[in-house]
């Protein structure tokens, strides 16, 4: 491009003038930025400068044969005349694609008028490696803006884009002016500086430069100027533009046109990008993209474009760093762990086990960089309560359970037991509650697997004794008070035939039409027994069949050694709870069974964490009402709690 003098606040550029006798200007010469001293025969030039008046000259330049107009204009009461040299700019646009006819326009911009664009434009073709050349150019200010349209492929998605670029440039800086997604951030910015902050040109390019880079947080201390680079070169300024232009591709969501146009305006105002919802969308897909290991494919697409890509991921990554507000990983910081606060990423949490928006959560490494912890170690990690041996932990991620070693001080996993001993404390069973209750109160994500003992019987205990009349009446009052949903029950009992009465009579009083019973032989009253002599023994020792149910099932008595009656309590509990009813009944919303109450005591003895009393065996001891039993209840992730329910007014019997 053709190289004006000009004078600013601070460097003087003047034109050398040979004075003829006359107020004519007959040569000049050009006093470039880089001159550090002035002669005194330019400096006593330069004053006689203020006496010209407006006038027309040209002449020889550095050798070269060049006829064009000059005007001067007043800058603090000098006259300063604008010199053109070879009349010829050239740069690149970083655009991929052109029509025909394409070119990239010139036009002249009018300082004095709030830089408006006037009438004076120059054009020159673009190349299809987007290069481009303007000749034969005749300035009269050194404000220009170019344009230019053409597409490119968006490297985030794919997708053919169509855009428009441009350039704001002072004409006397140079001669080459590249166009890219940042020139055309930059220009809109200084424009507004320029008119509305009544900036100085230099000082308004300054600062525009800073608020474009701002935006992406890079600190472009040292940095070349945007539109003297190609966005595929080499050198630490392509390579964060190179960074901040797949951002931008990024923050498109499928029309570029409309969010930069947007983007734009946003930052010519205040250098800020207010748009807080796209610009936190941007910086959870940089983080996302990086989790999921798609920089790699965003490199292999760059690859096809440029002979070798440089290292524009850090910039990705300093960008979702600053947004979502990872502080500093330093020496003073390995091994802190941090997640998103911020509530309106995807990836936010307000508490490191809060796993209702997003599992990811990251620590400082010994690189003192971020890195995304691993599942199998999130359950240790963040703040992990004190605990004592034996303690059972459910870990918030995996969904695991551990106990607590207090020897070794470390977690282990969890054997059934345990696990089911965690569910157990956290149900915190300690009274009987009305079965309509706890139906009613089933959630969409829960399902349900009540175990009753049977309604009131005859006297016939044997495997054919049935309900007495009141038995069945009792039964139909329940079913009555359980038609809030319209599931019906999936219906169940024990080889007895008054179990069967009882949920067949439960099914009549809430209306069900369905009356296909499954018969389970592990509901018999037999299922904690490992020894049936041990156990006819054990009841002439302690006072009968309730005394001695009772006491094993809340002291432990009679499940031990080689002659033991009864099964460990806890294991055999279980047992019937996983592997039999739960493997019945994997994803039934409501179950309704009905067993026997030397089945039920220690069930909910077990279920209750020995919180609800039928203690049989001692003075006055309680013992299990007709239709009670236990509420099994199992949430979505498989984890369940333990409700004691009653179907009548108490859960206890007369």
């Amino acid at each position: 491009m053709g190289k004006y003098s000009r004078l600013s606040y601070s460097l003087l550029l003047a034109t050398l003038l040979a004075a003829c006798g006359d107020d004519s200007v007959s040569e000049a010469k050009l006093i470039s930025d880089g001159d550090s001293k002035l002669s005194s025969e330019k400096a006593e030039s330069s004053s006689s400068v203020k006496s010209q008046n407006k006038s027309s000259s040209s002449g020889k330049v550095d050798g070269s044969s060049s006829s064009t107009d000059s005007a001067d204009v007043d800058i603090e009461g000098l006259d300063v005349i604008y010199v053109l040299v070879d009349g010829t700019v050239s740069g690149s646009v970083a655009l991929e694609s052109f029509d025909k006819s394409a070119q990239v326009k010139m036009v002249l911009l009018d300082s004095s008028e709030n830089f408006k664009r006037t009438g004076s434009s120059y054009a020159g073709d673009i190349a299809k490696d987007g290069s481009y050349e303007i000749k034969k150019i005749d300035l009269q200010q050194p404000y220009v803006l170019f344009t230019a349209e053409g597409k490119f492929e968006n490297v985030v998605d794919g997708k053919a884009e169509s855009t428009q670029l441009w350039t704001l440039a002072d004409a006397s800086s140079g001669e080459l002016f590249n166009l890219n997604l940042l020139t055309s951030l930059e220009s809109e910015r200084t424009l507004n500086l320029l008119v509305n902050a009544k900036m100085l040109y230099d000082e308004a390019k300054q600062r525009a430069v800073q608020d474009v880079w701002n935006v992406f947080h890079v600190d472009a201390d040292g940095f070349d100027e945007v539109e003297r680079i190609k966005v595929f070169e080499a050198g630490e300024t392509a390579t964060a533009l190179l960074g901040a232009s797949v951002l931008l591709q990024a923050g498109a969501d499928g029309d570029f046109q409309k969010f930069f146009k947007s983007l734009v305006g946003d930052i010519a105002k205040n250098g800020v990008w207010d748009d807080s919802v796209t610009r936190l969308a941007v910086a959870d897909w940089a983080l996302g993209t990086d989790l999921e290991d798609g920089y790699a494919s965003i490199r292999k697409t760059l690859g096809k474009k440029m002979d070798k890509v440089p290292g524009f991921e850090m910039y990705l990554r300093n960008f979702y760093l600053a947004e979502l507000g990872f502080p500093a990983c330093d020496e003073d910081a390995v091994g802190k762990v941090f997640f998103v606060r911020n509530k309106g990423s995807v990836y936010y949490a307000a508490r490191y086990d809060d796993l209702s928006h997003s599992k990811e959560r990251f620590v400082c490494n010994e690189k003192f960089s971020w890195a995304s912890i691993p599942d199998s170690l999130k359950d240790f990690m963040g703040e992990v309560p004190l605990a004592k041996d034996g303690d059972v932990r459910q870990g918030a991620f995996s969904g695991d359970f551990f106990v607590y070693d207090g020897t070794s001080k470390t977690w282990r996993k969890a054997t059934a037991i345990e696990k089911d001993k965690y569910f157990v404390l956290n149900s915190k069973a300690t009274e009987f509650v009305d079965i309509q209750d706890v139906y009613e109160g089933i959630k969409d994500d829960e399902r349900v697997i009540f175990v009753l003992r049977h309604a009131e019987r005859g006297d016939d205990t044997s495997k054919s004794g049935t309900l007495t009349s009141n038995g069945k009446k009792q039964s139909e009052d329940v079913g009555k008070r359980l038609t809030k949903f319209k599931e019906d029950f999936v219906l169940g009992g024990s080889e007895f035939l008054r179990a069967h009465q009882t949920v067949e009579s439960i099914a009549k009083g809430r209306g069900q039409q369905s009356d296909v019973r499954d018969t389970i032989p592990q509901l018999n009253d037999d299922w904690y027994v490992k020894d049936a002599d041990a156990v006819e023994k054990a009841k002439n020792e302690c006072g009968g069949g309730w005394e001695v149910t009772s006491k094993y099932a809340y002291t432990g008595a009679y499940s031990t050694g080689a002659d033991a009656a009864y099964y460990d309590l806890a294991e055999r509990s279980v047992e019937l709870i996983e592997d039999v009813l739960l493997k019945k009944y994997p994803t039934e919303k409501f179950v309704l069974l009905s067993s026997h109450d030397k089945l039920m005591v220690p069930l909910v003895a077990y279920c209750s964490n020995f919180n609800i009393e039928l203690k049989k065996y001692e003075s006055n001891g309680k013992w299990i009402n007709y239709l009670a039993g236990v509420a099994i209840i199992i949430d979505k992730s498989g984890n369940r709690r333990y409700v004691a329910v009653r179907g009548l007014t108490s859960g206890f019997a007369n």
